[in-house]
């Protein structure tokens, strides 16, 4: 919140310095909260949630029956059967580490889905805040929550300026 409030009082005092420049912003919580094809992909992803946990519940219940299996039928088996009993015990206990990770991991199904049902809702969100923004002749928009520049007219892009700058005095920008 802080950084919100220092955002909006920068770009009004800014705007203020520059009136030429025209700076607006979104909240982009609200926009998420508020879109009803974000809601779709919330409920979406709920339901491969919930389907992956039953598939991960499924597991973890075959690893405790084992377990149970192996502790009631330890003392009867053989030096060699519980030896493989314990490795069947070590590989399930891998597996679930393994699909927990797979499936929920950072770079997990779940989150792989997330970015593949999103993806073309920001993007419409995206081509919204550039024809807002071009209409109504702001120069930049930024996302009040945060700080992120969302929209700006190219002729403020200072990266060539920058690169040949960087290319006289170091010479080692690629051309």
């Amino acid at each position: 919140m802080k950084i919100t409030k220092y955002f909006i009082l920068s770009s009004i005092l800014l705007s203020l310095v520059l009136p030429e420049i025209k700076i607006g912003y979104v909240d982009s919580n609200e926009i998420m909260n508020n879109f009803e094809e974000v809601r779709q992909v919330q409920v979406d992803l709920e339901k491969e949630q919930r389907r992956l946990e039953g598939e991960y519940n499924n597991i973890v219940n075959r690893l405790d029956s084992l377990k149970q299996e192996y502790e009631r039928q330890r003392l009867l088996m053989s030096e060699t059967r519980r030896y493989e009993k314990e490795n069947e015990i070590v590989n399930m206990e891998k597996s679930v580490q393994k699909f927990q990770l797979d499936k929920f991991g950072p770079e997990g199904e779940i989150y792989k889905t997330q970015n593949q049902l999103l993806k073309p809702v920001l993007t419409k969100i995206d081509q919204v805040i550039h024809t807002v923004g071009s209409e109504r002749g702001y120069d930049f928009i930024l996302d009040a929550q945060s700080g992120a520049l969302l929209y700006a007219l190219d002729s403020h892009n200072l990266t060539e300026a920058v690169m040949d700058e960087l290319s006289k005095t170091t010479g080692s920008v690629k051309e």
